[in-house]
């Protein structure tokens, strides 16, 4: 007797991780990297920070559009194309030489790969399950607190063995080695393959055909747990981002080592792993707002500690 499948929808989300792991952690170790461009090109710190600014901004328009692309396209092609752009934003900026190019390789291209990694992982998992839902975007998201925990201080020993142009190139190479592949495990519905959600009921031929039922831009924008939604994921990420980008250089400015600063960029993964397993859990997805309350509040801890003198 053969043994049952797996269920291809633990195939999307174990991809979903990697996905995650690789590039969430490779955009947080931006920090580490800080110090070694301002003393090989003196520019301002307000540059850098504009530059990481920008590509943060480009990534939320971008995944605007991706979010409506995804529904023609699929998945598979948008992140193996966000993957070639981040590629050749990393290759750009093995090759920097001018502060033009960094807002252009860094600030466009890599703003620009990063617009699928969260919003096509998290959406796609979603639709191949109706039980274990929190559970499967939870497993996820431990993979970015994954990549914030360890990226800092492979980047950093990189750093200190290579330098940081040859580190930018292996970035550049793992991202297409990897995310590459990975991204054609994706699929954007179970029924593309004859497969019913895990949780979920078989429907019949006729319902099968109909297309999905949604919301219009025009409806969500007058849903008050949009805005609420929206409110505290912009409150998070801009303790967090903030957070991410100066704490090296902050750490190093007071004289704590380099291996060092990027361990304390690395305890923000700690704590995402811890996050993200507290999501990870089967049920009814209960009690989920409470666990946000509980683990944005380290953020903004974190964020009064990091601005004291």
């Amino acid at each position: 007797m053969l043994p049952p499948r797996l269920f291809y929808g633990y195939k999307v989300v174990a991809a979903g991780f990697v996905i995650q792991w690789v590039c969430a952690g490779i955009f947080s170790a931006f920090g580490v990297f800080f110090k070694p461009l301002l003393n090989e090109f003196g520019w301002s710190r307000a540059a850098l920070s504009g530059a990481s600014s920008m590509a943060i901004m480009v990534m939320g328009v971008t995944a605007m559009v991706v979010g409506r692309l995804t529904d023609r396209v699929g998945p598979r092609i948008l992140v193996a194309i966000s993957a070639v752009l981040l590629g050749i934003g990393y290759l750009g900026m093995w090759k920097l030489g001018a502060q033009w190019q960094f807002y252009v390789f860094y600030g466009a291209a890599v703003g620009a790969g990063m617009s699928t990694h969260d919003v096509l992982t998290l959406s796609t998992a979603a639709r191949w399950f109706v039980r274990r839902r929190g559970m499967m975007t939870g497993l996820i998201k431990v993979g970015t607190g994954g990549g914030q925990l360890t990226a800092p201080l492979i980047a950093t020993a990189l750093i200190a063995a290579h330098g940081w142009r040859s580190t930018f190139l292996v970035v550049a190479i793992v991202i297409l080695a990897v995310i590459i592949p990975v991204a054609f495990v994706l699929r954007r519905d179970p029924a593309q393959m004859g497969l019913v959600p895990y949780g979920g009921r078989q429907r019949s031929d006729s319902a099968a055909l109909e297309p999905e039922v949604g919301v219009t831009l025009r409806q969500v924008v007058r849903i008050r747990q949009f805005w609420l939604l929206s409110m505290a994921y912009l409150a998070a990420d801009f303790c967090l981002l903030t957070i991410m980008v100066h704490i090296v250089p902050h750490a190093t400015d007071m004289g704590i080592s380099e291996p060092k600063a990027a361990g304390v960029l690395a305890t923000l993964g700690g704590i995402s792993i811890a996050g993200g397993s507290w999501w990870a859990r089967d049920g009814q997805d209960r009690g989920q707002a409470g666990a946000g309350r509980l683990f944005c509040l380290p953020r903004g801890r974190a964020s009064l500690a990091a601005i004291r003198p």
